[in-house]
């Protein structure tokens, strides 16, 4: 077995042109061609300022006041799934194994009932007369305190 070396070439060496047939039938669309052209595309920039290939795309839009920057999005999203982690494994079962299925099912009122024989809201003693259940509130954490004083 012999290994064929490619001589070593500089830039100011002569080369011969390397040409490619395409055989058979071309998948390029060529009715495309003059959207394409590069010459083309920065006359229609210099009419109207918009290079109109880059504008294609859909925007978004939603209220984003909530999340301050990336990090903090990530940092919610991660304790999410690390508190439907700590389910029991049957009943994340049931949402799929999907903690946005199981905070839709946890944010709908009309789930309070099931979400009691789940164990993740307690039934208050004065509320069984009356048919409600109390949903406990949640709290801020306590401030620590400092400790240089």
């Amino acid at each position: 077995m012999t290994i064929k070396k490619s001589p070593f070439r500089n830039p100011y060496q002569e080369h011969k042109p390397c040409f490619f047939n395409t055989t058979g039938e071309s998948l390029t669309q060529q009715h495309f061609q003059e959207e394409c052209d590069i010459l083309n595309i920065i006359k229609r920039h210099d009419r109207n300022g918009i290079i109109e290939h880059v504008q294609r795309g859909q925007a978004r839009y939603g209220d984003f006041s909530e999340v301050t920057d990336y990090r903090e999005a990530l940092d919610l999203v991660q304790d999410a799934n690390n508190e439907f982690m700590k389910i029991p494994s049957d009943i994340r079962k049931k949402f799929n194994n999907n903690p946005g299925e199981f905070l839709n099912f946890v944010n709908n009122p009309e789930n309070e009932e099931e979400m009691i024989t789940m164990g993740f809201v307690k039934k208050s003693p004065d509320a069984s007369s009356s048919g409600e259940t109390a949903i406990p509130k949640a709290s801020e954490p306590p401030v620590a305190q400092d400790v240089s004083e």
